[in-house]
């Protein structure tokens, strides 16, 4: 395993008082003065969950109309290797393999299984006072989604230029410098919720178990015990266009890890 050195800066946005108001950034305060992972406030609303357009999967299908009650708060960003750092350093877990890209601090936590991304928001949970978990699949997608009911988070088409793709995967117009390994965090455009990457870059666990078709369980998060599959959202830096749309399910087993996938945490709000 590679030594991650340095941490991210803390974006001067961040304030360290949770805020209600959607839209709204901050971060948790954490033990040392360091700050937990930047996020974003999503208002409680109502979503067609799955796929509406015909052109995704059949575990995609039928589409339901899913409604979020409370609001909450996501990561801004994919974890990262720094967000990392601070739990390993805490609790004295290994540093996961960074595949010696550079940049690491920067880039999105890889090579992490089910069980480590929930043992991190545990450890997250108890260090900030608050209370974190695993997005439910229902939660990621229509944070995802950010109001759209499109292929893609932006409309139906890839149509992004080469100067500016709006998404890191093979076939996105990414640079060739970066094609085969994953990029920094935040270097693409947010969605209409201020989050970035959730579509490409790494996939994304969720807590809920997979289940085809949908049966409602994908609100329901899997137990530690329960060693089913786990459902992945976002597609990745080596997925095809079609993995980045919005409803694109698939599946790893818990204890999976791999280079291309991560997660995204999220803060229940008082």
């Amino acid at each position: 395993m590679r030594r991650v050195l340095g941490l991210l800066a803390v974006s001067s946005l961040l304030i360290s008082a949770p805020a209600q108001a959607a839209g709204r950034l901050f971060s948790d305060k954490l033990p040392g003065g360091a700050q937990g992972p930047a996020l974003v406030v999503v208002p409680a609303g109502r979503f067609v969950l799955g796929d509406s357009t015909g052109r995704g999967n059949h575990n995609e299908r039928p589409p339901q109309p899913i409604e979020i009650k409370q609001p909450f708060a996501i990561g801004r960003h994919e974890i990262s290797f720094a967000d990392w750092q601070l739990y390993a350093e805490a609790s004295g877990t290994a540093m996961p393999d960074n595949e010696g890209w550079g940049l690491s601090a920067q880039r999105p936590v890889i090579h992490v299984s089910w069980h480590q991304a929930r043992a991190y928001s545990q450890w997250l949970s108890k260090a900030s006072g608050q209370r974190y978990r695993l997005p439910s699949e229902a939660e990621w997608e229509y944070a995802a989604r950010a109001g759209s009911r499109g292929y893609y988070w932006w409309g139906e088409q890839l149509d992004s230029p080469e100067a500016r793709p709006r998404a890191h995967c093979r076939g996105c117009a990414t640079s060739r410098l970066m094609q085969n390994q994953t990029e920094r965090i935040g270097q693409f455009a947010a969605n209409a919720f201020g989050l970035h990457d959730t579509a490409g870059n790494v996939w994304e666990w969720t807590a809920s178990r997979f289940a085809s078709p949908f049966d409602g369980s994908e609100q329901r998060a899997a137990s530690l015990l329960d060693n089913s599959p786990r459902v992945v959202r976002g597609g990745a830096w080596n997925s095809g266009p079609s993995y980045l749309r919005s409803s694109q399910r698939d599946m790893k087993q818990p204890q999976h890890k791999d280079y291309a996938l991560g997660f995204r945490i999220l803060r229940e709000l008082p």
